[in-house]
């Protein structure tokens, strides 16, 4: 029997074993890419290469049964009550907070938060008491101004460093290690001198502000770090400038056409007579009602520059913004999308007496969460179990010394 020749469109050459092992690496790297963005190392472990934005999963339902309870409780107890609503509230944003699946722990307790209002209730209750069983004594109030100046600094790192050691992620801790000094210069001297300058030294100002409380965030035993730009604030400042003056000439012009239907409806002419909708009379009533909006207007307009400015610094901050060695940060906040948020959102607190001012809240916060990206740099639970080996864990029992909340 003769035998049948192969078929030489068939290639039986084996594989060598170059060739296997690229086989091999392409099939691991396809695991790895798997789906998300996530990579399996060869550890079992994940690590995720790309941008992953925060979410928010609270509801205005929620926050709106939270603060019911808020209210009352703290009218039933004459307001002994805030400390604990404020922590309930605290807890309601930042345990909805998700980052890479995981929220964030608010440990403080309603006890802590009470112990710095009766402090800051002392404090007060000395500056307007004392002056009036010291007739006679000279500078009294002076000085205890002065006072109140020097403690000023303190009262605010203390802040800071409490919140910041009452917040987790993962269990481990935040920390804060900035100093009475640092405080004083950035948040008291500085703003002086800022103002004294005409406004032109405000962008500098809030940049070395930012990067000061920013930089000096702890993460574990990790550091944050910020590399700001002045020219970019300066930048920011200017666009904010324009778009000022732009919202002004908008209200001046409505304004004006407000004031010439009341001087019409006042000397009796027939204004706009042509559209034969209106007459003067009933323009002059409807513009007497409009008059009223341009004060809100006014208003409407700062508020919208300053969230304008404040979301384009904070995109310059969370895109310089890293933690050594861990994650990478990323802010795509809209200037004008949060400005018509935060004018909106007044508006329908307004009108709704209050009753929506939960979903106002929910609404803003989500935005700004949900604008907010993170990408870490390793395996983030390589990266979360060194954080813990270093003693910054939830269980450290010397994180308890947390100190307590001062705000004036």
């Amino acid at each position: 029997m003769s035998k049948k020749p192969s078929n030489p469109n068939v290639n039986t050459k084996p594989k060598s074993s170059g060739a296997l092992r690229e086989s091999e690496t392409s099939t691991r790297e396809s695991h790895k890419n798997g789906y998300g963005g996530k990579m399996i190392e060869e550890d079992g472990t994940v690590k995720i290469n790309r941008f992953t934005p925060l979410v928010f999963t609270g509801t205005a339902r929620q926050l709106f049964g939270i603060q019911f309870v808020n209210i009352l409780l703290s009218l039933i107890t004459l307001g002994i009550w805030i400390p604990w609503a404020r922590v309930r509230n605290r807890r309601f944003f930042y345990g909805n907070t998700r980052a890479l699946d995981e929220g964030i722990d608010y440990l403080a307790t309603g006890f802590a938060l009470f112990k710095g209002w009766v402090l800051v209730l002392a404090a007060i209750t000395i500056f307007y008491v004392t002056p009036l069983f010291a007739d006679g004594v000279p500078y009294v109030q002076e000085g205890l101004s002065a006072l109140f100046v020097l403690v000023y600094p303190w009262a605010l790192t203390k802040s800071i460093y409490f919140n910041a050691r009452n917040l987790a992620w993962r269990d481990v801790r935040f920390d804060w290690k900035g100093g009475y000094f640092g405080a004083a210069w950035y948040f008291f001297l500085f703003p002086v001198i800022a103002v004294l300058s005409f406004g032109l030294l405000l962008p500098v100002m809030s940049c070395k502000a930012r990067q000061y409380i920013v930089n000096n965030y702890r993460f574990g035993k990790t550091s944050f770090e910020a590399d700001l730009d002045i020219g970019s604030f300066y930048k920011v400042a200017v666009q904010a400038l324009l778009a000022f003056i732009f919202m002004l000439i908008l209200v001046g012009v409505f304004s004006f056409c407000i004031l010439v239907m009341i001087f019409g409806y006042q000397t009796g002419d027939t204004l706009f007579d042509n559209l034969m909708l209106f007459t003067a009379y009933d323009l002059g009533n409807m513009s007497s009602y409009l008059l009223y909006l341009i004060p809100l207007l006014f208003l409407a307009t700062f508020y919208a520059t300053g969230a304008f400015y404040h979301a384009l610094t904070r995109n310059i901050m969370i895109n310089k913004l890293k933690l050594h060695g861990g994650i990478k940060f990323r802010s795509e906040l809209s200037g004008t999308k949060l400005a018509w948020i935060i004018i909106s959102n007044n508006l329908v607190t307004l009108l709704s007496l209050g009753l929506l001012w939960p979903w106002a809240q929910v609404r803003r916060y989500r935005y700004m969460v949900e604008s907010t990206q993170l990408r870490p740099s390793q395996s983030i639970d390589n990266f979360i179990d060194t954080q813990s080996r270093a003693g910054h864990s939830i269980g450290d029992a010397a994180s308890d010394a947390g100190g307590i909340e001062l705000q004036f």
